[in-house]
């Protein structure tokens, strides 16, 4: 499949074995900005957080904002605007490289591209420690793989 600079392919590796065997569970391409979002119930507060993030032209992620409903323990105490019924950060452009997630179905973790939701919390097992990471490669501009975390 040819692709344009218009268009970024990511695809999301969340294979429990890694993505060594290259056989991911989740592709998304995205948008030529390479946006991506995370949703989750905070363990606390029990409302919805979302995170948005960039993956750069050099392929590192990079967090650009977040949206939460109530101030509690982890979340920012600072630095939000109110606006319709959320808290809002943005213009945070802080380079992470690489996105450290403890998935749970507690916490509900989906990932978000445009209007589409994928569940990542059944995908892999309860509390596994995840790491996504975006790489090149010949097939895909951009690759976004999870990989569980070392234990």
């Amino acid at each position: 499949m040819r692709t344009s600079l218009a268009r970024v392919l990511i695809a999301l590796c969340l294979a429990p074995v890694g993505c060594a065997q290259r056989r991911p569970l989740l592709s998304v391409c995205l948008s030529a900005d390479a946006r991506f979002e995370i949703r989750y119930v905070h363990s606390v507060e029990k409302t919805p957080v979302i995170e948005i993030y960039r993956v750069g032209p050099d392929g590192a992620i990079s967090i650009e904002g977040m949206r939460f409903r109530s101030l509690g323990w982890g979340l920012p105490s600072e630095g939000y605007v109110y606006r319709d019924g959320w808290y809002v950060v943005s213009d945070l452009h802080r380079r992470i490289g690489t996105l450290h997630l403890r998935v749970s179905k507690i916490a509900r973790h989906e990932l978000l591209t445009g209007a589409r939701t994928f569940p990542l919390y059944d995908r892999v097992r309860d509390g596994a420690g995840v790491v996504v990471a975006a790489s090149r490669t010949p097939d895909c501009p951009l690759r976004l793989e999870a990989v569980p975390a070392s234990p």
